[in-house]
C-alpha cells in the first residue's frame, strides 16, 4: 500500500469519525426528532457509520432512532440501513482500522467482520491490542509503585520494624523490575 493511499485512508477515517460524532450528537436527541428529520435521514449512511464504529447490526442507537421515527409515523428504510452497514464493514474490517480500534482500547468481537475480512482486521488489531494492554499495564505498575513508595515513607515515618520496611522495599523493587521489563518489551 502506498503512502498516498494510507494518507488518503487516514484522512477519510478522520472525516468519517468527525461525521460520526456529529451524527451521534444529532441522534442523541432522537426523542425530539420531527417527522421531516426522520424522512431526511440517510439510513444507508447511518448504517455505514454504525458498522465503521464497530457497532453490531441495528445498534441500540439506530433502534432508538428507528423507534423515534416510527413514533412520528415515518418508516425507516431497513434495506438502505443494512446495505450501508455492509458497506461500512468493508471499510471497518481492514488492518488499519483494526489497529486504530485496538489503540482506542476497544474490544473486538470475533465474527463481527465477514470471515474473509476478519483475518485482515486481526492483523492490525492483535498486535495493537497487545501494545495497548502493555501500555495499560505500565500505567497500572506506575500507580502501584507510587502507592508502594508512599507505603514505604509511611512505614519509615511510623518507625515500623526493620522487617516490615525490608518487606515493603522488596515489593517496591519487584514492581520496579517488572516495570523495566515491560518497558523493554514495549521498546522492541
Amino acid at each position: 500500500m502506498s503512502v498516498v493511499t494510507i494518507a488518503a485512508m487516514q484522512a477519510r477515517s478522520r472525516f468519517s469519525l468527525a461525521l460520526c460524532l456529529v451524527t451521534a450528537a444529532l441522534l442523541g436527541g432522537c426523542a425530539g426528532m420531527d417527522a421531516q428529520e426522520c424522512r431526511d435521514t440517510d439510513w444507508a449512511y447511518l448504517g455505514q457509520l454504525d458498522a465503521m464504529d464497530g457497532r453490531l447490526d441495528l445498534s441500540t442507537r439506530a433502534r432508538r432512532h428507528f423507534k423515534a421515527c416510527k413514533d412520528q409515523g415515518v418508516q425507516m428504510d431497513a434495506r438502505a440501513y443494512q446495505q450501508g452497514w455492509l458497506r461500512g464493514l468493508q471499510d471497518f474490517c481492514t488492518p488499519e482500522s483494526g489497529k486504530a480500534y485496538a489503540e482506542a482500547g476497544r474490544k473486538f468481537q470475533p465474527g463481527y467482520c465477514p470471515a474473509p475480512l476478519e483475518a485482515a482486521f486481526l492483523q492490525g488489531y492483535a498486535p495493537a491490542r497487545d501494545r495497548y494492554q502493555d501500555r495499560q499495564s505500565v500505567l497500572e505498575l506506575e500507580r502501584r509503585i507510587e502507592a508502594k513508595k508512599k507505603e514505604l515513607r509511611e512505614a519509615r515515618d511510623a518507625k515500623n520494624s526493620a522487617g516490615h520496611i525490608a518487606y515493603v522495599q522488596k515489593d517496591l523493587r519487584d514492581l520496579q523490575l517488572e516495570l523495566v521489563q515491560l518497558r523493554l518489551k514495549l521498546a522492541q
